[in-house]
């Protein structure tokens, strides 16, 4: 009698584990920034790959094979902001799209901003540059599936505005979400609005990954 006792006590303190710790995981005030390793990559349907090829003290070095080479990019460890892109032997400062996408830690409920210029060509007109304003907010965790599996994720909310006027202060807006796995230690999914500003920008998720 006295070890059935034992042993039901024993059950009933591991379920407790085994429904309580995700809980505690995914509901924790901060998400830290996920440590990365040389050899750690990723795979996506709609963007292109990327693999971490170094790291130091402070920053990883993180490779894009696209359609025209590859692009190299710094990122900062603590908050995965992007520091600097690289030419061959040159760190340039990184001031384009995007640099502040990740910005840990996270919490719910925490938002940023940032601002980017860039040039767009038009078919019937000279280049010109735009002033971009980001505006990113966690949201919440949701469960999401995508090709490269099924994942607890945090949503990021994302909106840009191009300035087209800046005398006359107008703007245009798209919107735009996106999913991070702290058990992928990246995103995984990218959904955007159906609109006319997100022209040359697609959908796309996670199909595969590997971490050292």
């Amino acid at each position: 009698m006295k070890k059935e006792e034992d042993f039901m006590k024993k059950m009933i303190l591991l379920s407790f584990f085994v429904i309580f710790i995700p809980v505690i995981l995914y509901g924790q005030d901060k998400i830290e920034a996920p440590v990365w390793s040389i050899g750690d990559r990723w795979s996506f349907a709609g963007n292109f790959p990327m693999s971490v090829i170094n790291a130091d003290e402070n920053t990883y070095t993180v490779k894009f094979l696209t359609r025209t080479g590859e692009s190299i990019y710094i990122y900062d460890k603590s908050s995965l902001n992007i520091l600097y892109s690289v030419e061959g032997d040159r760190r340039i400062e990184f001031k384009g799209v995007h640099k502040r996408r990740l910005n840990f830690p996270f919490e719910i409920g925490k938002s940023w901003k940032d601002s980017f210029r860039r040039k767009t060509i038009h078919q019937t007109a000279a280049a010109r540059e735009y002033v971009y304003y980001d505006t990113y907010r966690v949201s919440g965790w949701e469960d999401i599936e995508v090709r490269g599996g099924k994942y607890k994720a945090l949503k990021i909310e994302h909106k840009e505005e191009r300035v087209e006027d800046q005398a006359r202060q107008q703007t245009k807006e798209g919107k735009a979400w996106f999913w991070y796995s702290p058990d992928v230690k990246y995103l995984i999914k990218c959904k955007l609005e159906e609109s006319p500003f997100w022209i040359g920008y697609n959908d796309w998720e996670l199909t595969s990954f590997k971490l050292k």
